[in-house]
């Protein structure tokens, strides 16, 4: 058994069976498909599963949350490797292929992961900017071929042992926020090398909207996130918090701050335009993304989107520091089910 493809859910049945099915259609030869059922409201049974087609595994817990359905799916998995996925999520054409050609052709990657593809399912503006950000920074990365510190579970593959010796996911976390980049800060702590593979990917099934975008970013994303980098003292210029996007960060609050200024009084305006131009120059392969892939007028009204988003990435970070720096419980190794 190469890949044990693990999948935690919690009221989403419709979502889960369009994941199901797509992986029902993958090349499964090596592979075992588990699910876990963190609680549902109506729980899961197998029945539930059966039009999919896919060979799935079924267990349930309590609802503690993803990192515990995570570990759980863990301790029972046969496969050498992990393979996370969420529930709301549609693997690519050939995605297990590719993952094979990943293992096969890397062998000293133990740990790595992919992005959501450039069409996300949602059609709506705040949605399709939110999946196409992802996409477009994950892509940068490996296309710098970046060894980042940090993991992502929504579509990425670990070793088991590696896994199970680092004590998975922190269990500290019972809602999704970032247990998995924690994870990955530990392994990275540890001289574990993580890659990003753009070939990996998967469609987000996720309706966003600007409420629960920025609720997300701000409070289960960027401020646990810099404690996070407080606490570890990594920070390292990577993914969204790479030097160019600290720039355009900085440039954005300039911007924001010379608006008012500039009404009081009109010789501020051209600082407002500088930093403006800034920002969009900073920017400006992710826009011309949007407009290849919505449009000129999408990519018109993704300008405020990304500058409400930069304001965020500041804002997380000063907020950060009114917490003290994340102290999470130790997470000692994993026992397989064969251990207990």
């Amino acid at each position: 058994m190469l890949f044990s493809v693990c999948v935690p859910v919690r009221n989403d049945l419709k979502n889960l069976r369009r994941c199901l099915s797509a992986l029902a259609s993958q090349d499964l030869t090596d592979c075992e498909i588990l699910v876990c059922d963190d609680g549902s409201a109506t729980p899961l049974s197998p029945a539930d599963l059966k039009e999919t087609g896919a060979p799935v595994t079924l267990i349930s817990q309590k609802g503690q949350g993803p990192a515990v359905a995570r570990n759980h799916i863990a301790r029972i998995a046969r496969g050498k490797y992990l393979f996370f996925m969420d529930a709301d999520t549609v693997a690519s054409s050939g995605l297990m292929q590719k993952a094979r050609q990943v293992v096969a052709e890397h062998p000293g990657i133990p740990v790595f992961y992919g992005s959501y593809d450039d069409d996300p399912d949602s059609r709506t503006l705040v949605s399709a900017y939110r999946n196409l950000l992802h996409h477009y920074t994950h892509h940068q990365s490996a296309k710098r071929m970046e060894s980042v510190t940090t993991f992502w579970c929504g579509c990425g593959v670990i070793l088991r042992e590696l896994y199970l010796k680092f004590g998975g996911l922190s269990e500290a976390y019972d809602t999704p926020s970032i247990e998995d980049i924690e994870l990955g800060t530990r392994l990275a702590a540890d001289g574990i090398p993580i890659r990003i593979f753009p070939q990996i990917q998967v469609k987000h099934l996720k309706k966003w909207t600007v409420r629960n975008w920025l609720y997300t970013d701000l409070f289960l994303r960027g401020i646990p996130w810099v404690r996070l980098m407080r606490a570890s003292n990594q920070w390292s210029s990577q993914l969204n918090f790479s030097w160019a996007q600290r720039l355009a960060s900085l440039a954005a609050v300039t911007f924001a701050l010379s608006i008012p200024l500039t009404v009081i009084k009109p010789l501020f305006a051209p600082l407002a335009i500088l930093s403006l131009g800034v920002f969009l120059i900073l920017n400006w392969p992710f826009i011309d993304l949007i407009r290849s892939k919505r449009g000129l007028p999408d990519a018109l009204a993704v300008v405020p989107l990304h500058l409400a988003y930069a304001l965020v990435c500041v804002l997380s970070v000063a907020a950060a520091f009114f917490y003290p720096p994340l102290n999470l419980p130790p997470t000692p190794r994993l026992q397989s089910l064969g251990e207990q």
